[in-house]
């Protein structure tokens, strides 16, 4: 049976801007006010006059209006409908639809544009469209003399890329990094014989491909790697003599390939020790360490003879303790007795717990009374800060002593006074409080931060401000343009030629109180006050 073949499918403009989930009514205004599903609530403006009126949200303050409400069925047309029949019938661009559709965040492809993209392929592969596609692709048609300067231009450029490459050569000894388009130079293709094709990637700077493209091109059979070089006899006597590591570095070749070559010899590893009976009967009378060291193996090859064997781990006889070694617990770090004793750390660590004896640390400080009546008149920060502990050591004492942690201080006048006149750090040392707690109270005032810079203004100064041009007063007094204008203008002075304001003044956007006013006074011809 045949298939039947597809009839054409042709995007008319109703099939572009055709509804799927519809109909979508406009919401019902209550009260002059909808819910916005970005904004919340929102007060009703109007409605638009598209093929499906919608609202849109009244502007606070100024006229105009704040948009389309984003709410009942247009959500619901944003997340089913193609963008192309949300902006035909809610009269809106594809951008708009866009970004309602980001602010939303809804990803993928709705219902709608997933047919509108089904229907776009099966049109693409109709032989009409498949020869209008080849058609565009094929472009225009090059005359004899367009073809010719093409060709040159591109024999130039090959030309040149050539030359810059050979003097790069030259010049340092190595090849630069080349692209899929830079051309062979004659030292390179004298190397391809030479070297195997890892080799070559890394001296050329080249991909794999265009070697081996450029080898094909030559004529040029790939030099075998060293796993595939024939074995050479006194390269077979070296195996079994050394380790497999050392003959691979000899030889220049891979572990695996020596172990497959020794396997096929029937060659043994010179690491394979066979176990005997008497060092079986060793690792069933003693601990596994001191097994390894007597038999000249590893702890773990031990530890797997014994798994094989069958046998349980080895404890020996247990040691009991002694008064004298008891008496010991708690004056030294657990690890410094274990090896004074001869016994584990763990064992030490155990007889100290099962008899309630603290531990001893190898930096640990006792806590005088002076340091414990500190806790709690301060902040655990600033107590471990002053006595030079921990902030975990000033807790756990503090909480182990009960005592309740300390409020946050109240900031003085004297304290507030303070700030800005230092820096935050200096104030933060002098006040015995934290930088950050210092920044927050400083920002909280509204106090500005503190220049040591700063060059306070003298009267001498302020009485020349207005009675000479800024540049001549800045000049005198030795201070920037910048800074003449913004005292003058703070104190309300007027300028000495009132035709001329300082253009810094506006390039760094400084506005002081009646700078507007002023403006517009000189444009009218007046002299400002």
């Amino acid at each position: 049976m045949s298939k039947r073949r597809k009839r054409p499918v042709h995007l008319k403009e109703e099939e572009r801007t055709q509804l799927l989930c519809g109909p979508y009514e406009p919401p019902l205004v209550k009260r002059g006010f909808l819910v916005d599903a970005v904004r919340g609530k929102v007060r009703f403006g109007e409605f638009t006059n598209a093929r499906i009126p919608w609202p849109k949200a009244k502007r606070h303050g100024k006229g105009g209006s704040g948009g389309f409400v984003l709410c009942g069925g247009l959500v619901r047309a944003l997340e089913k409908e193609a963008a192309s029949a949300v902006s035909h019938h809610w009269g809106v661009s594809r951008a708009t639809v866009s970004n309602w559709r980001r602010a939303l965040e809804l990803k993928g492809r709705s219902a709608g544009a997933q047919r509108l993209v089904k229907m776009g392929a099966e049109f693409a592969r109709l032989p009409e469209s498949r020869e209008k596609i080849a058609r565009a692709a094929r472009g225009r048609v090059l005359s004899p003399r367009q073809r010719s300067r093409l060709m040159r231009g591109i024999q130039q450029g090959w030309k040149e890329r050539f030359e810059a490459r050979r003097a790069a050569y030259r010049r340092t000894g190595r090849f630069p990094r080349a692209t899929k388009s830079d051309p062979w130079v004659p030292e390179e293709e004298k190397l391809l014989a030479s070297l195997s094709p890892a080799e070559a990637v890394r001296l050329l700077g080249r991909t794999s491909k265009s070697i081996q493209a450029r080898r094909l091109f030559l004529d040029i059979r790939i030099r075998p790697p060293a796993e595939r070089k024939r074995w050479e006899d006194w390269e077979i006597k070296l195996l079994g003599i050394v380790s497999d590591s050392a003959v691979a570095k000899r030889l220049g070749r891979s572990m695996d390939s020596i172990r497959r070559k020794r396997h096929k010899a029937g060659i043994k590893s010179p690491s394979l020790h066979p176990w005997t009976a008497e060092e079986e009967a060793i690792v069933r009378r003693g601990p596994d360490a001191e097994a390894a060291r007597r038999l000249g193996r590893s702890k773990k090859a031990v530890q797997h003879r014994r798994r094989a064997l069958g046998l349980a781990f080895y404890r020996g006889e247990k040691r009991k303790w002694i008064a004298s070694e008891e008496a010991l617990l708690g004056t030294q770090p657990d690890a410094v007795l274990a090896k004074m004793l001869g016994r584990t750390k763990a064992s030490v660590l155990m007889k100290r717990l099962k008899k309630g004896i603290p531990p001893q640390y190898t930096n640990y400080r006792r806590w005088t009374p002076q340091e414990i009546g500190l806790l709690g008149t301060l902040t655990d920060v600033l107590v471990a800060r002053r006595l030079n502990r921990s902030l975990f050591s000033v807790r756990t004492k503090r909480l182990d002593s009960k005592i309740p942690p300390a409020k946050n201080r109240r900031w003085t006048r004297n304290e507030e006074k303070l700030l800005g006149k230092m820096p935050d750090e200096e104030a933060a040392r002098k006040l015995s409080r934290p930088v950050g707690a210092v920044r927050m109270r400083r920002a909280f005032l509204h106090v500005p931060v503190f220049q040591s810079k700063l060059h306070p203004w003298k009267e001498w100064e302020l009485k020349l401000l207005g009675r000479a041009p800024d540049h001549r007063v800045a000049q005198r007094i030795g201070r920037s343009i910048l800074a003449v204008a913004s005292k003058r203008w703070e104190l309300r002075i007027p300028c000495a030629d009132p035709k001329r304001i300082p253009a810094v003044v506006f390039a760094k956007r400084i506005r002081p109180a009646g700078l507007a006013v002023s403006v517009r006074r000189r444009e009218a011809g007046a002299r400002s006050p």
